[in-house]
């Protein structure tokens, strides 16, 4: 009899849960960002092989991607668009396999181009559960958790450039990433859906914004090692902000789901 409850248990286990369309869309959204997070820190542990808190970083996103991953896959709530949830898998294990290997010049650039077909693929999975939503607000969680992404972007893309991978690509990828952030914010800023709090993380956000923006154009009389970490303290403090405002996005549509029900 134990046999067969335990049996039952596994079974039963196996068959996973549902989970809040805003956590979702939230954690798969967190996976875009960990893409570039990952390949930033490779890349900062290379430039700064003697700083422990960066390899410290890197363990800790590999780890935090591998958890969503298994969460995500045992959403019930998303098994029709599942097979996409394979695709960022299979990518996903030869990028562990550089981002856990030795910290080379060689693999810092192989482990950055990895990181952009990693984070297409990503993208490609939270637009299908924000489509999956249907709702208004599924949108502000895929673009201010994009947002996150793109704040450890715009530092990998710096860090590149520093570190002499892609000079003119990084600088390039760099600004693109900078004028998209700038859209995105005022997109958000704009939504009727936003509470005080949400307007007001976002206000702050604009001016880590700003003070980022002036170390990129060279306004900052920072060179070296200072730069690249006043850069990568503002753009960590920006994926904080734009994190906790991704969770309250996420939280308004869970209620929204939740009144929806009754």
């Amino acid at each position: 009899m134990r046999f067969i409850f335990l049996a039952v248990f596994l079974c039963v286990a196996s068959n996973g849960y549902a989970l809040p369309m805003g956590q979702a869309i939230d954690k798969a959204g967190q996976q875009r960002m960990l893409s570039q997070r990952i390949a930033q820190s490779f890349i900062l542990t290379g430039i700064q092989p003697d700083n422990a808190r960066y390899k410290a970083q890197l363990d800790k996103a590999i780890k935090q991607f591998q958890e969503n991953l298994d969460t995500l896959q045992a959403n019930n709530d998303a098994i029709s668009i599942r097979g996409d949830l394979l695709t960022v898998r299979n990518l996903w294990k030869p990028f562990k396999a550089v981002a856990t290997g030795p910290v080379t010049k060689q693999n810092a650039a192989e482990l950055s181009e990895k990181s952009d077909v990693l984070l297409t693929a990503a993208h490609a999975y939270v637009q299908k559960l924000e489509k999956l939503s249907n709702h208004k607000g599924a949108e502000l969680v895929n673009v201010s958790g994009r947002q996150r992404m793109l704040s450890q972007r715009i530092a990998k893309n710096y860090l590149a450039y520093y570190w002499g991978l892609e000079s003119e690509a990084s600088l390039e990828k760099l600004y693109a990433d900078l004028a998209e952030y700038e859209l995105m914010l005022t997109f958000l800023k704009d939504s009727q859906f936003n509470t005080e709090t949400i307007k007001k993380k976002i206000l702050k956000t604009e001016g880590h914004l700003k003070y980022a923006s002036k170390g990129f154009d060279g306004d900052m009389s920072l060179k070296g090692d200072r730069l690249i970490f006043v850069i990568t303290g503002t753009t960590d403090t920006m994926l904080h902000n734009m994190n906790e405002i991704t969770h309250l996005y996420a939280s308004e549509l869970e209620n929204t789901e939740q009144v929806a029900a009754f």
